[in-house]
């Protein structure tokens, strides 16, 4: 590991102070001899693995974008196109090797009960983890597809949409992204991007009251699995500012997102930089023994649809108006949420949520292993415990 020292970086937002570690040079993947578990290091990015899996005749249960570390995503709970399937990426993990906050070096399984627990939710402020074995799916080439892609619709489409989707009952080999997001002429575009572990056929009747609605355009196609992820490369371009905001929900309410479309054709209109910012809403089928049977501290196994708004722009002169367009968005979903409290996916967090909204009913839990584990408070950046 070769350690950063951040004097500008602003981790939490509060302080310029503490320390990155980088662990991108700790990028092994190495599979074992039937292809059902693999060894990953602590910085084998997303890409890597689901390459090292097609080339192996498997595939594993990632994120969807490419450019993120595997172990960043799993560790805060995973969602993944294929949780109906196989459970969320924690449900993924067999054992890790973490670092301790008191520098330690432990291995990691079940066996160790509270760790374990705690480690799958709340990594960050549990211990480093720098590498992890965890589960993978032989699957001839042949099998190794699905079926999904992009469809546009009109504006005047977008209750009907929304409407069809919160109704719309997911079975576990089904997945589904609506999308609001800015064209190359200007203009802003509606759009779903429909997932189905299976082929074309198959796929179109599982999502037939999304079809019958009528998009614009159709880009939907049987994809092999190293190009499972490959619509959300544009997002990995290392450039700009995006300070993301996020919202969990269990409703999606056709009059608030009009007001939040609305919102954000003005949001563009007024501030033409920022022309890359959407918003993604992530649909899964919770009702799947796979996710509902899962074991960790990530608390949202019962939420459908995990929200990321994403600002895009490169002038800082543009960060208030981008924050407050973020943060009134939040807002206006969480107003009709359907949620007992409020609910926020961890990775989509964007920094002010209340621990509450990022850890649930697991908080109190978690605040006793934190003090058992990290009494002193080291792992401190990203939502801290306490």
């Amino acid at each position: 590991m070769e350690p950063i020292w951040s004097s500008a970086a602003l981790l939490r937002g509060q302080c310029q102070c503490g320390v990155l570690i980088n662990l991108a040079a700790l990028n092994q993947t190495t599979f074992n001899g039937d292809q059902t578990e693999a060894f990953i290091g602590g910085g084998v990015s997303v890409r890597a693995m689901v390459h090292a899996a097609y080339r192996n005749h498997a595939r594993f249960a990632t994120a969807t974008c490419n450019c993120v570390g595997f172990l960043g995503a799993t560790l805060g709970g995973g969602l993944t196109r294929t949780a109906g399937l196989y459970g969320m990426g924690v449900d993924q993990l067999l054992s890790a090797e973490i670092v301790t906050a008191f520098g330690d070096v432990r291995y990691v399984d079940g066996g160790d009960i509270d760790l374990w627990w705690a480690l799958k939710g709340a990594a960050p402020n549990i211990g480093i983890v720098t590498s992890a074995v965890v589960k993978a799916y032989p699957i001839l080439d042949a099998d190794n597809i699905a079926w999904q892609g992009l469809l546009t619709f009109s504006d005047d489409k977008l209750e009907a949409l929304i409407s069809a989707i919160n109704d719309l009952y997911l079975e576990p080999r089904m997945q589904i992204d609506f999308m609001m997001a800015s064209q190359p002429n200007g203009t802003t575009r509606i759009g779903a991007i429909p997932f189905f572990l299976g082929n074309t056929s198959a796929g179109r009747v599982a999502f037939t009251s999304i079809l019958d609605i009528g998009p614009l355009a159709d880009g939907t196609q049987e994809y092999p699995y190293n190009m499972w992820n490959a619509f959300g490369d544009y997002a990995c371009v290392p450039a700009g500012r995006k300070p993301a905001y996020g919202v969990s929900l269990n409703n999606l309410d056709p009059p608030t997102w009009r007001t939040v479309y609305e919102d954000f054709k003005v949001f563009l209109a007024t501030n033409p930089e920022a022309t890359n910012s959407a918003i993604f809403a992530e649909n899964y089928p919770i009702n799947s023994s796979t996710i509902q049977n899962g074991a960790g501290s990530f608390p949202w196994r019962d939420v459908k649809t995990h929200v990321a708004i994403y600002p895009w722009y490169a002038n800082t002169s543009l960060d208030a108006a981008a924050n407050a367009w973020g943060s009134t968005t939040r807002t206006l979903l969480r107003s009709t949420d359907g949620v007992q409290g409020h609910a926020n996916y961890v990775n989509f967090a964007h920094g002010d949520e209340s621990l509450n909204d990022i850890y649930g009913p697991n908080l109190p839990r978690l605040q006793t292993l934190k003090r058992q584990y990290d009494p002193y408070n080291r792992l401190n950046q990203w939502f801290p415990i306490h």
